[in-house]
This record gives structure tokens, sequence and C-alpha cells, in this order.
């Protein structure tokens, strides 16, 4: 654990660093991150809880999960403001994503095979609206669509057991997921939707 902490610390202030002196009205536009002048803070939802952005220290609060405030910092980096795509991929078809995307996309689908597809509908629902999904219509006996960013949205689509098949599914970025987040950030990004997921169900 103090190895973890000590690796996020060493990551965190130059993701802050890289902030320093950018143009506010610039971040805002490309993450759609608010940025409120007179608190001189951004504000936004992800994953279910109101998130500030203090300005200018680039401080995160609540700091619920070390490396979900890492992601949020790297995300007002990286954002370039290109509109979503249509088109959904997996982690695996992410440019340079085969091996670390390809390995959460197997993960993933075990965790649904071994867990989550073996749970009550309604509660896997319900677990997925305190993350602050939305349930949208689909040939999935569930898609729910995650905002960890207001940019990224993470679908997943799930197909529960029945008498005859095993619970499957799979987790899906849009096809301009690059332009917000690096492969190993989305990565990170569903591998903790994925926990938060199994503890609530």
């Amino acid at each position: 654990m103090e190895k973890e902490n000590r690796a996020f610390l060493e990551m965190l202030k130059p993701a802050k660093e890289r902030l320093r002196g950018r143009p506010v009205g610039d971040i805002a536009a490309n993450t759609q991150i608010e940025f409120c002048r007179k608190q001189q803070e951004f504000h936004l939802s992800g994953l279910g809880r109101e998130i500030t952005i203090s300005y200018p220290s680039y401080d995160v609060e609540p700091s619920w999960n070390e490396w979900y405030v890492l992601m949020l910092l790297h995300y007002m980096d990286m954002a370039d403001g290109t509109p979503l795509s249509s088109e959904l991929i997996t982690f695996g078809e992410l440019k340079e994503g085969m091996v670390r995307g390809g390995g959460f996309d197997r993960k993933c689908e075990n965790v649904i095979r071994t867990v989550i597809g073996k749970k009550e509908p309604e509660k896997v629902r319900k677990a997925c609206t305190e993350l602050g999904a939305e349930i949208i219509p689909s040939k999935a006996d569930l898609c729910a669509v995650f905002k960890p960013f207001p940019r990224y949205p993470v679908t997943l689509n799930i197909w529960f057991a029945d008498e005859e098949l095993e619970g499957s599914g799979r987790m899906l970025l849009n096809a301009n997921a690059e332009h917000y987040l690096s492969v190993e950030d989305a990565v990170t990004a569903g591998e903790l939707i994925l926990e938060e997921l199994v503890k609530r169900v």
C-alpha cells in the first residue's frame, strides 16, 4: 500500500504541473468541466460523486480514490474537445491497447461471468445507478453508461445467467476515447468501475 501511495505521489506532481498556466477556458471547453470564476473552482459529476477541483492548485475534493484523482488530472490535460463518435470499441481496440486493453477485456468478461452476471438484475441495476450510470435500452439484459468524466462514456453490456447459460458481457469505450485518456488510464477507469460494482452487488 505504501509503495502504491509513493507511486501515486510521484505521478501527481507532474500531472498538476502540466496544467499550470493553461487557460481555464480552454480546459473547460475541451473537457466539458464547468469552471466557476467566482469560486475559482472546476465542478463535475463523476461516478455518482460531486467533485471539485480548486484553481490554481488543482487539488481534488473529495479524493475518494487516488487513481481517480490522477485520471481526472490526466483527462484535463489530454482532452482536446474532439466530438464523441457514434461507434463503440473494446479496450483492446485502443491504439497500442492490444496488451493492456485486451487483458482488461478478458478480465472484465470473467468478472461478469463469475460474479456480476450471477447477481439479481435489479441489484446490479441499482449498483450502476449509484455510480451515476444511465440505463439505456439495448439488446443486452442491462446496458449502463457510466461517465467517470464528462466526455468519457464507458458502456457496460450484461446478459445475466439463467438455467442454460452463464452470465456474459463486456465493457466498451467511445471510439474517440484516445483523445481524452491514455490506454493505461482507460484500463484504470474500467477497473475502478468494475471494482465499485463488485463491492455493491
